[in-house]
């Protein structure tokens, strides 16, 4: 009798990722083409009547495919959005279905790999989809539970996304040790301070903040590509040009809201007003043309450029002629700062619950895409000078750790 399969999937703000299992078997497996990690997004393409994923959807967006972009869609669990319906062409989807079928589609490629139906599934979930608020985040785990169930899982489990990458971790110690988790993704930074043997754990604490790469993104924007359109500008009357509309624009999951004409007619009525109206065509030339996301693209790129880079360079000039940006990494690092600093504290906080003080952490365990942004690291060994740095794999360590976690409760 062939053994039952099972699965463990991280779906990311950012990037997901699945581990397929099998008795004592577990690995990562492919989610386009060969690559093991999925960005999180899906394209409408309305032009030519199909839906697609990942790197595709970006691109098919980008080279200019009439359509509906979703990025970042793990931010909507634990958010009035969820209850709400978006267009998308001729109708409106909610978007319980739109996270739905990206979920679907992680599911088939676990099942392409199984070569059967995988109903017995661990989801990766932050330690808070919502700051100080547990009701919101139940809320949210009970949302992502309901989704799972309508693509066919059976049996549900969740598993702490640090916890995950402890898991990894764990796999590849010789002895114990204290370990502080570092998961710092798309959308939440999250932690866990475990006592971590080859062949036991004990978790000391877990705790979380809603800060992430799309939150230093969204920074990096404001002090950048907003200020180039009008942002921090005046008015003829010497009041400031007015933040909702560029906050909005330089929020990856925000930005399909401001394609509307009640947008567009304020955008027009404040662009009459401006003192630097050469900005504002910009803003207006955006959304008019839908390019917030290419915007949110470059600005993205621009910050993972910027972790080995001193300086990198954005060019708009498809939006203004002759509109190129340079961007340093001191620009980042102070746009960040406070965020990073939050971050920080989480992580004091953290070890301080687990009734430690930060130099009995023997290692700082760092995993998630935005670690690597320029200042991070700098500031966590600062805070935890007594640790060592080891880093996993930024994108796949908690699919890693939840399909150990799949195997830990569905192994038969």
């Amino acid at each position: 009798m062939s053994l039952r399969p099972y699965c463990g999937i991280d779906f990311g703000t950012s990037n997901s990722a699945v581990s397929v299992g099998r008795g004592d078997q577990v690995q990562l497996v492919p989610v386009e083409g060969d690559a093991v990690t999925l960005p999180s997004a899906l394209f409408f393409n309305t032009e030519e009547d199909h839906l697609s994923f990942g790197r595709k959807a970006i691109a098919e967006y980008l080279d200019g495919y009439e359509g509906r972009l979703m990025r970042a869609l793990k931010s909507v669990l634990g958010s009035h959005l969820i209850g709400e319906t978006t267009q998308v062409g001729t109708k409106r989807k909610n978007f319980r279905e739109i996270i739905g079928l990206y979920i679907a589609h992680v599911k088939q490629a676990a099942e392409r790999h199984a070569g059967e139906p995988i109903e017995d599934v661990v989801l990766g979930r932050p330690v808070h989809f919502v700051d100080d608020d547990e009701e919101a985040n139940q809320r949210a785990e009970n949302e992502l539970r309901g989704i799972a169930e309508a693509q066919g899982f059976k049996t549900i489990r969740f598993e702490y996304e640090p916890l995950a990458a402890a898991r990894d971790y764990a796999s590849r110690l010789s002895a114990r040790e204290t370990v502080l988790v570092v998961d710092i993704g798309g959308g939440t930074s999250d932690f866990s301070v475990l006592s971590l043997s080859p062949d036991h754990s004990d978790i000391l604490a877990n705790t979380g903040v809603h800060i992430g790469g799309t939150d230093f993104d969204r920074l990096l924007s404001m002090d950048t590509a907003m200020v180039d359109m009008g942002w921090k500008s005046k008015l003829k009357s010497g009041l400031d040009m007015p933040g909702l509309t560029y906050h909005q624009l330089s929020t990856w999951h925000l930005i399909n809201f401001l394609y509307t004409q009640k947008v567009m007619h304020s955008v027009r009525e404040l662009h009459h007003l401006a003192e630097r109206r050469d900005l504002t065509q910009r803003l207006i030339k955006v959304l008019e043309d839908r390019m917030g996301h290419a915007i949110a693209s470059r600005i993205e790129a621009a910050k993972i450029a910027l972790s080995s880079d001193a300086v990198t360079h954005i060019d708009y000039g498809d939006i203004d002629a002759g509109w190129v940006s340079d961007v340093r990494r001191e620009t980042l690092i102070t746009a960040t700062a406070r965020e990073v600093a939050r971050v920080v504290a989480t992580a004091l906080l953290c070890v301080e619950k687990a009734g430690l003080k930060p130099d009995a952490i023997h290692t700082l365990f760092m995993t998630g895409g935005s670690t690597a942004m320029p200042g991070f690291e700098a500031a966590m060994q600062a805070a935890f000078p007594a640790a060592s740095i080891n880093y996993g794999d930024r994108f796949s360590s908690v699919a890693s750790g939840l399909g150990l976690a799949a195997r830990a409760a569905f192994k038969t």
